[in-house]
Order: structure tokens, then sequence, then C-alpha cells
């Protein structure tokens, strides 16, 4: 386990904000009491008391990682403030020990003077280091809270869109397995009738059927690519040939960079049956590009307007993609003109 996991930027500026404010807090007090104020004695103690807030700090730190989320928010402030009292005292031990006896003097002032023994001066800085700890760590323990809880509210909002994700999904699995019953049956009667002309025929007719059904059953996963999703179209229009007979021409025109593309599954589809509005003879055209950042796919036929026509289709792609890219994605449809076209734009 690495202890000081987490030790960053933030705690260094809460170190120096805090020995900011005691040392303006200390002058303050001075300049009301015998008004005499050294400006290197008050920077030598802002860059201690800087030292010792980092080193409280950092065994805050590793106190939660040992400790981890099993302990309460009480034990993890109490082990620390312990800790940091003792290592505060004994860094101001130490520099009673190792700076000269002069600068000492200077440095500690009436502070340093006056205790009966070695004893009563430990004392006395553990509890100033405890002081200094006590409001320390309950500032940081306070942070850290929010930071936690703030990770929880996120973590808890990814759940929830990945619930929301997957009943999307979950609708579009539907949406796959839904084969149109009256195009299904007019395509099984057309593969009878193929048979009933030739084998061969038959052995055709059947296998147009058995591509689409497989391009539309439900996959293992929700994501496709562009490439995959025209192949479904593909599928699609051998089924209506076999219905209505070989009318309607496919043009596709896919940019190679666009052609690899992932993309969710079966939103063209959807699109192409909206464009062709079961029209026995029509020209479908597809194109496919990469633009600033964005996927393009576009659909036209030459199927006019009509006033049945079923906005289903439309509808349902508008809600995926608002539940999968929110307004980061758009659905422009129009049937004017003698023409139907429609331009789907997902982020690349």
């Amino acid at each position: 386990m690495k202890l000081f996991t987490g030790f960053g930027r933030a705690h260094v500026i809460l170190a120096l904000t805090f020995c900011l404010v005691v040392e303006l807090a200390h002058t303050t007090y001075a300049l009301l009491g015998d008004g005499q104020v050294s400006v290197a004695r008050m920077l030598v103690w802002l860059v201690i008391n800087f030292g010792i807030a980092i080193l409280a700090l950092a065994t805050a730190v590793a106190t939660d990682n040992a400790l981890g989320p099993c302990a309460s928010t009480g034990t993890r402030l109490v082990v620390a403030m312990l800790v940091v009292s003792l290592l505060g005292t004994l860094v101001a031990e130490g520099l009673l020990w190792l700076l000269p006896p002069p600068l000492a003097a200077a440095l500690y002032g009436k502070a340093g003077t006056g205790f009966v023994g070695p004893l009563h001066r430990f004392g006395y800085e553990f509890t100033k280091s405890a002081g200094w700890a006590l409001l320390l760590i309950a500032l940081y323990t306070m942070i850290q809270a929010s930071r936690r809880a703030t990770e929880r509210l996120h973590a808890t909002r990814l759940a929830a869109l990945a619930a929301q994700r997957n009943v999307v999904e979950a609708d579009l699995r539907a949406m796959q397995a839904r084969v149109d019953p009256d195009v299904l049956f007019a395509a099984l009667c057309a593969v009878d009738e193929a048979y009933a002309r030739s084998a061969a025929e038959g052995e055709r007719a059947l296998d147009a059927l058995i591509a689409f059904l497989r391009a539309a059953l439900p996959g293992a996963g929700a994501s496709s690519t562009v490439a995959a999703e025209v192949d479904l179209v593909r599928a699609y229009a051998g089924v209506l040939e076999l219905v209505s007979g070989p009318a309607l021409k496919l043009d596709v025109r896919l940019a190679p960079e666009a052609s690899t593309q992932p993309m969710p599954a079966m939103l063209v589809l959807p699109l192409a049956r909206w464009a062709l509005d079961g029209a026995a003879a029509a020209r479908l055209s597809i194109a496919a590009r990469r633009e600033n950042g964005a996927l393009e796919i576009s659909l036209a036929s030459d199927v006019p307007a009509s006033a049945g026509v079923d906005p289903s289709p439309l509808a349902g792609v508008r809600t995926r993609l608002a539940h999968l890219f929110g307004d980061r994605a758009r659905l422009d449809a129009s049937a004017e003109f003698g023409a139907r076209v429609a331009t789907i734009s997902l982020p690349a």
C-alpha cells in the first residue's frame, strides 16, 4: 500500500494558507502587545510552520490510507491528531537542540524560557502542537469528507446513466428482434414461390432472407460500425427485392475514414424504412463521412411525401440519440420536393 497516495497540490495550498493565517494572527497579537515585530523572525517561523503543516497533512493522508475506509472519521481524526502532535513536538525539540543557543533564544523568545525542566517543555510543545493539529487535521478531514461525498455522488450519477443506457440498449434489442411481420410473411411467400420456379432460385431467395434475419436479430453487443449498418440496409433491400421484385436501387458512398467508424446499432435501417415508406420502386442513396469531429450519415430517396407516412421510425431514432448522446447528436429529416432526406450527425 502506498501511504501517501492522494497527497498533492491541494494539500500544499491548504498548508500554506493555514500558515499564513496563523502567522498573521501572531503578528497582529504582537502589534497589539509591545508593538515589536521582527520580519526575519516572522519569515523563519512561516517556513517552519509550513514544514510542520505539510508534515501534518502528509500524516493525515498516510493515516487515511493505512486505516482505510473501514475506520470511522472520528478514529482517523484522533489517530492523525495524536501522530501529528507527537511529530510537531519532536520537530520543535529538534530545533532547540540543533540551533545554536543565541539563535534559538532569538527564535523562541520568551516562549523558550520559564520551564521547570525538559519534560515541562516537552509537554508544552505537545499541547501547542495538539492545538495546531486539532485545527489543521479537522479542516483536512472536512475537506476529505466533502471530496468523498462528491465522489460518491459522481459514482451514483454514473450508475444512473449506466442503468439508463442499459434500458435504451434493451429497447434496441427489442427493436432489432422485432421484424415487420407483413414483410416477413411476404418474404416467406416469395421464397416458396422461388422454390416453385427452381431450386437454385429458391436457394438464392432463402439466402437473402437468412442474411437479413442474421443482421436484424440482436447481437452480443449494442455497438456496430457504419459499414455493418449499411450492410443491414443492403440485406433489407434484398428482402424487399424478394417481395416486390428488383426495383430498389441502392447508391452507397462511404468515405474510407467513415466506413469503420463505430456507432450505435440499428440507427440507419429505421431511417431507410422511413425514406422508402414501403415503396415498390425507389432509389435510395446512402453517404457517410467524417467532418469537424462528427460522423455524418445521410439517406435520400426519390419517394415523395405522403399524408400517411409513419413517423415512428424517426421518433425512435431521436429518442435513442437523446439517451446516448444528449445534445451532441442530431437528426434532420424532411419530405419535400418529391424526395425524402434524413441526415444523422454523431460525435466521432
